[in-house]
């Protein structure tokens, strides 16, 4: 077989309706969006990797699923499908260039292994689900991904020191978390001469200061902190809430000082041109899977 693009979205598929995948070793995009398949394969038991029906991407479904295996290249667009549980453990190592599961019912947290899909991974949509947990340090290693959203979850900490790291990254979104402490002036950088960032959304969280070069980036209309703790700024959150959050025990290990960045290919980091426009969100292939 040499089916290469499987697209059914907007159907009523049920966990036995979608025909058998697996083997079509030439597949590279599985696009179920707005399907209610996921509903369906709860409650039937503890078997979620579903050899059977669902397509099974060479072992990788969402929900409760493993994930291994998939092309450089592949593409898994699954926003909208009321998928619950929590991300697979072991996602980093399949070798997704695309990974689209926004607005769906994730729990849990980002795993560690991400950080195996540095060579692959180009963009990733994680907004609005109810992802928790610590920020995860391995994100930091993805140094080819252009788009990281991980809005609108429950994720907390400070951004790790590995952010600084992100030379390619041009939309990051972190807003709507629970996340705290200094945003870090070398990840702000990043919109310069270091990196290609072009949005940074840090809104309503918890961050309590920022740096020459972020305050730089709020002046240009690149960094958002509304909503956040940072005393003398407009728009933040009231004294109270913030005391109140900043109280209470925190458990995810502080940014370090220094970090180690992943060898740098010359090519895919280059450095953006000087006065270089934000590109429309449509031309991200994640952001676009929201709108199609």
């Amino acid at each position: 077989p040499d089916l290469a693009l499987f697209q059914a979205t907007s159907n009523n598929f049920g966990a036995f309706d979608v025909p058998n995948l697996s083997g079509l070793t030439y597949l590279y995009k599985l696009d179920a969006r707005d399907d209610h398949f996921a509903q369906s394969l709860r409650g039937r038991g503890r078997d979620f990797s579903l050899p059977t029906k669902i397509a099974h991407l060479k072992g990788c479904i969402l929900g409760k699923l493993a994930c291994a295996g998939l092309d450089v290249g592949s593409a898994l667009l699954l926003n909208y499908n009321n998928l619950s549980g929590p991300l697979p453990a072991n996602i980093g190592f399949s070798k997704l260039s695309y990974l689209a599961v926004a607005n769906n019912k994730l729990t849990g947290p980002i795993p560690p292994s991400i950080a195996h899909m540095q060579d692959s991974l180009l963009e990733m949509l994680l907004i609005n689900n109810q992802l928790s947990g610590c920020l995860p340090n391995e994100i930091g290693m993805l140094t080819k991904t252009t788009v990281i959203d991980a809005g609108m979850n429950q994720l907390t900490g400070p951004i790790p020191s590995s952010f600084s790291c992100l030379s390619s990254v041009e939309q990051l979104n972190l807003g709507g978390n629970s996340l705290y402490g200094q945003v870090p002036d070398a990840l702000c950088k990043l919109a310069g001469p270091a990196g290609r960032l072009a949005n940074l959304t840090l809104s309503g969280n918890y961050f309590t200061s920022v740096g020459p070069a972020c305050s730089a980036l709020i002046k240009d209309g690149v960094l958002d902190v509304k909503h956040n703790c940072i005393p003398g700024f407009a728009n933040q959150r009231g004294p109270a809430e913030c005391a109140s959050f900043l109280s209470q025990p925190k458990t995810c290990p502080a940014a370090s000082a220094r970090v180690a960045c992943p060898a740098a290919d010359a090519k895919i980091n280059a450095a953006a041109p000087e006065g270089r426009v934000a590109k429309d969100y449509s031309s991200y292939v994640v952001y676009a899977t929201l709108h199609e």
